[in-house]
């Protein structure tokens, strides 16, 4: 290469560096551009909460472009806080599940203060929850036990970190909208085996904090703490799960596992002078409460080995199955195998009560004909011996003896065959209360009716076809249906669409398909077949999803006026001024198939407190929409807390018979 042809490449070189010099990269990429004239991180601070010794403020994380929350000490606080305050932040940093609060990040603000940024949830504390649900019976207990499990999932994995909280309580477990449970406040963790806990002379120092969970020579809360964290004695992992059974104490109840002044709940906590939750809470079940009772215990040694055995407990309640802490009897253990297996043992229930009744009718009339033999047994025997003249009459009363012994005979071997398919086993009240025996009863009826009468078969596979219809099976009913009489056409036709499209496996699961029969049934006139569909249904798969349009189907024109609300089971009923009955037009109470806990009724002329007496898991009942001024069998409902009535729709002797745990609003 020749100088001139370098000298050429140089300036060549010389022109690209310049060209590219002069981009300006923030003029090219205004986000870019945005971040670098960023002088601070965070603004347009909001104070949310303040608590012991911090507040809480909503920031803008500029760099994010999103909201956070900013954790600072109070204005006033010492400098001998700044290493606790961070070393809160660490240690919540050092935790990452999905129950524990994230930070984000920790520092150092242009005045030398400390501070630290956290998620920003939307919610409300545990604590405002209870309260919610002691004065209006919202959030039940089974969406409160699933805050407590997610809470102990969190100190679970803490503890697999070797870190303890010490100051669990409903207002450090915030719940959002969402369903999400989050354990704040890890102010008062300790490290197990660590050497940098909080020095109790600073934290306890009355001119350094206002208002935090502090209490004389003691750090936590009163009602929460173990007996050993008030006695300042060592601490484990056994500490919070005391304060985790507390916690659960405050779950079922809504109230506080301890009442009274703090020096009255310190003394209660060291003597374990605690009272079970079952005996403060109305529902309360026992197995929870001993499971509560064995996680307070006041030996740390008698209380759960590790949160895991705590969580094992709670999930075998929830499974149907008794919980370790709970001593139950075989009674209870007979209720529980029950509740797991409803459907089968209803089942065999039903198959016991068939063999019962059978056998009894084989019994008695056995011993009907044995005595009507011995009676004509005894008399051939009388006569036989006043007169010879008499032998002939005697020989031919004795062969009519021997012909009915020969009958009870054939009545003992094949008793089936006697049973009929009578309208006693059919009727509306039989089987509305046993659809399942009165279906077994009548279909061994009419098989037995079909061998022992042929003539007649045509005519009673009729009634085949009506109980395969009402029992949901359309392919079986279909070849029977195609013989039956005139009168069932209407039946014929749906059963033929229903053969074709009708999805077994879909309706274990949902109601939807049932629905729509019914209100085919119901729009045909066909209630009577309608209301057995139903009960049938329910004794069989019981309650599912939609199940509560199936129920307002059976009202007919009347449907439109219910609405079931089946996550808080509220029933509302809007009579636009002439919904009467709860009853349906063939009487049945179809209503006792939901799990109906609330009641309101709008605008109804329903003037009989009977009508709703059958509502067995009513809590709570707005009857300012009803034509009702006496309250009859309403005392009875063994759950039933809170009645809402118009001022002057009772007398005081009415109020007077309610229970006084029934509140009148």
């Amino acid at each position: 290469m020749t100088a001139e042809s370098r000298v050429r490449d140089q300036a060549l070189n010389n022109l690209f560096d310049e060209a590219f010099g002069e981009i300006d990269p923030a003029a090219e990429s205004p986000l870019y551009g945005e971040l670098c004239s960023l002088e601070e991180r965070y603004g347009q601070a909001e104070l949310i909460a303040v608590g012991g010794m911090k507040r809480i403020f909503k920031v803008l994380d500029r760099h994010g472009n999103r909201h956070v929350a900013m954790a600072r000490l109070h204005e006033d606080a010492s400098e001998l806080l700044f290493d606790p305050f961070i070393r809160e932040a660490r240690l919540t940093a050092l935790l990452e599940h999905p129950n524990i609060i994230s930070v984000h990040d920790v520092g150092v603000d242009k005045e030398g203060k400390p501070y630290f940024t956290m998620d920003l949830k939307v919610g409300d504390g545990l604590d405002v929850v209870l309260r919610k649900a002691l004065a209006d019976g919202g959030c039940p207990l089974s969406d409160r036990l699933d805050v407590f499990l997610k809470v102990c999932d969190a100190i679970t994995y803490a503890h697999s970190r070797d870190v303890i909280h010490l100051d669990l309580k409903p207002a450090n477990i915030q719940v959002g909208h969402y369903g999400e449970v989050l354990v704040c406040d890890w102010g008062l963790a300790k490290l197990i085996g660590g050497t940098d806990e909080i020095d109790d002379d600073v934290l306890l120092n009355p001119d350094l904090l206002n208002g935090m969970t502090v209490y004389g020579q003691v750090k936590g809360t009163p009602g929460y703490m173990a007996p050993e964290q008030i006695r300042g004695d060592e601490r484990d992992k056994r500490t919070d799960i005391y304060a985790l059974g507390a916690l659960l104490y405050a779950v079922l109840t809504c109230l506080p596992p301890l009442a009274g002044d703090t020096d009255t709940m310190l003394q209660a906590a060291v003597s374990g002078d605690l009272v079970p939750p079952a005996e403060r809470g109305s529902g309360v079940p026992e197995a929870l409460s001993a499971v509560v009772m064995k996680a307070m215990a006041l030996k740390p040694a008698d209380r759960y080995a590790s949160v895991s055995d705590l969580i094992a407990d709670v999930r075998a309640f929830l499974g149907g199955f008794s919980p370790v802490a709970h001593k139950s009897g075989l009674s209870t253990e007979l209720l529980l195998f029950y509740g797991r297996n409803r459907v089968s043992c209803n089942l065999v229930a039903a198959f016991g009560a068939i063999v019962m009744v059978v056998t009894a009718l084989f019994v008695d009339r056995l011993n009907a004909k044995r005595e009507q033999a011995e009676t004509l047994t005894a008399r051939l025997r009388v006569e036989k011996q006043e007169t010879e003249t008499l032998a002939a009459r005697l020989r031919a009363e004795k062969e009519a003896s021997e012909g009915l012994l020969r009958e009870v005979g054939r009545l003992a071997t094949n008793l089936p065959s006697d049973l009929v398919a009578t309208g006693d086993q059919f009727s509306k009240d039989f089987f509305d209360q046993l659809p399942l025996v009165s279906y077994e009863l009548m279909m061994r009826s009419v098989n037995d009716l079909i061998r022992a009468e042929p003539e007649r078969a045509d005519v009673v596979r009729g009634q085949l076809a009506y109980l395969y219809f009402i029992s949901a099976d359309f392919a079986k009913a279909k070849p029977y249906f195609e013989i039956a009489p005139d009168r069932m056409r209407g039946l014929v036709r749906i059963n033929k669409e229903l053969a074709e499209s009708f999805d077994p496996d879909k309706h274990k699961t949902s109601a939807t398909q049932l629905t729509k029969i019914i209100e085919t049934l119901e729009s045909m006139g066909r209630n009577g077949a309608a209301a057995k569909l139903l009960a049938y249904d329910h004794a069989s798969l019981g309650y599912r999803e939609g199940y509560e349009l199936a129920v307002a189907a059976s009202f007919g024109n009347h449907a439109h006026c219910l609405s079931y609300e089946a996550e808080t089971q509220t029933l509302t009923i809007r009579g636009d001024g002439g919904f009467s009955s709860l009853r349906t037009s063939q009487g049945q109470y179809p209503l006792r198939f939901l799990p109906i806990r609330r009641l309101i009724l709008v605008d109804t002329v329903i003037s009989s407190s009977a009508e709703i007496a059958g509502l067995k898991m009513l809590e709570m009942a707005d009857l300012r929409g009803s034509k009702i001024s006496s309250m009859g069998d309403l005392s009875l409902l063994p759950q039933l807390k809170t009645l809402i009535v118009l001022p002057d729709q009772l007398s005081q002797e009415e109020k007077n018979r309610l229970r006084p745990q029934v509140r009148i609003e």
